[in-house]
């Protein structure tokens, strides 16, 4: 396996896996299937090029990917933003998640002090796998996230330092 950082270039590899964790594991992200669609090519293409994404590859076949940002603005800058987080189910227990989170956490301070991430707070799986590498919950957004089935979700708030 290899970690490369992705760009434009790579839109439609990437695009490929981030529909496929939307469709395969709606409930795992707080972003919806069509919200998504919706931000379209151009905007998706901009974002690569902007911040740090980053894809596991195999034999030229991504398996997971994961993006940071950095916060905008002056007070606010010092921060950065894991996003996007997801790993192909046959990829997973192969080491490919470890690989991404800790691509993002050596590119992390570069630029920021800290790094923040939410995750569904009844994802124990992912909630474990940020704790091995660092992160501390500081709350939880109640219902922050409305299910399709019209059901809400809690998002559980964690950071750490860099």
């Amino acid at each position: 396996m290899i970690v490369r950082r992705l760009t434009a270039a790579d839109f439609d590899a990437y695009i490929a896996v981030r529909m496929e964790g939307l469709v395969q594991d709606p409930q795992a992200f707080r972003v919806d299937l069509e919200d998504d669609a919706a931000f379209g090519p151009d905007a998706w293409r901009a974002r690569l090029d902007r911040d740090y994404v980053v894809g596991v590859e195999k034999d030229g076949r991504i398996l997971g990917i994961g993006g940071f940002a950095r916060l905008p603005g002056l007070k606010t800058e010092h921060k950065g933003l894991i996003w996007g987080m997801y790993v192909r189910p046959e990829a997973r227990g192969t080491d490919a998640a470890n690989a991404i989170m800790s691509a993002l956490l050596a590119h992390a301070p570069t630029l920021v002090r800290q790094v923040q991430l939410t995750v569904v707070a009844a994802n124990a799986r992912a909630i474990a796998f940020y704790e091995r590498h660092g992160f501390v919950r500081y709350g939880v957004e109640p219902q922050s996230v409305r299910m399709r089935d019209g059901s809400f979700a809690d998002e559980a708030l964690m950071w750490r330092r860099v």
